[in-house]
C-alpha cells in the first residue's frame, strides 16, 4: 500500500496536483474508516485540490495587489470618518465593481480613505476579484516606462485587465503630457 501512496504522489506532482498529494494521506484513511465508494473518494481529492488551488491563487493575488499593512476593514471607524455602517457593509457586498462603478473617496489627511480603500480590495481579492493598490507615483512611473521595459508593459497588462485598481495619493500631479495614458488604462482602445 506504501508504495501504492508514493507513486500516487509522484503522478501528482508530475501533473501538478500538490493539493491532492498533500492530502492523500488523511483521505485514503478517512475514505477506509468510512468505506465510502470510490465516487465519493475521488470528489474528496477533487476538492482537496481545489481547495488548495483557490488558496493558492489568492494568496497571489494578495501579493500582487501590493495592499499597505492597514488594509482590516473589521478595524475601520465608519461613523467617525463620515460613513454609516449600513454603507460601509453596502461597499463591502463589491456590487460596485459588478457594475463597473467607479468610486473616488475625497477628505482631509487622516480620515482613512487608504485604509478603506486598500480594505475594500482586500474584500474584493478574498471574493475571487483581480484587485491592485498602486499610488499615483507607481502609476506615472509605470505610463513612461512600459514601452521601454518589458515588465512595465506586463504590469500596464495586468492593471488593464484588473476587476479594480486603487489608486492612492492621487493628488500627486502627473503632468499634462500623461494624461492621456493615465486613461487609456480605463479605456485602453483610445
Amino acid at each position: 500500500m506504501e508504495t501504492q501512496k508514493q507513486e500516487i504522489k509522484k503522478l501528482c506532482n508530475n501533473f501538478r496536483l500538490s493539493g491532492m498529494a498533500t492530502h492523500l494521506d488523511t483521505i485514503i484513511t478517512e475514505s477506509e474508516k468510512e468505506k465510502i465508494g470510490f465516487a465519493q473518494y475521488t470528489l474528496r481529492l477533487l476538492v482537496a485540490e481545489s481547495s488548495h488551488r483557490e488558496q493558492r491563487d489568492q494568496s497571489r493575488r494578495m501579493k500582487a495587489a501590493n495592499l499597505p499593512r492597514n488594509n482590516d476593514l473589521g478595524r475601520y471607524e465608519a461613523k467617525g470618518n463620515g460613513l454609516s455602517a449600513e454603507q460601509l457593509v453596502q461597499l463591502r457586498e463589491l456590487n460596485w465593481i459588478d457594475q463597473l462603478f467607479n468610486m473616488v473617496l475625497l477628505g482631509p489627511s487622516g480620515t482613512g480613505k487608504t485604509m478603506l480603500a486598500a480594505g475594500l480590495a482586500k474584500d474584493a481579492i478574498m471574493a475571487g476579484y483581480k484587485a491592485y493598490f498602486r499610488t499615483m507615483e507607481d502609476i506615472v512611473t509605470m505610463l513612461k516606462t512600459k514601452d521601454f521595459a518589458k515588465t512595465r508593459m506586463t504590469e500596464y497588462k495586468k492593471l488593464v485587465a484588473a476587476n479594480l485598481l486603487v489608486l492612492d495619493d492621487y493628488a500627486l500631479s502627473a503632468g499634462k503630457e500623461y494624461c492621456h495614458c493615465f486613461f487609456q488604462l480605463y479605456k485602453p482602445d483610445l
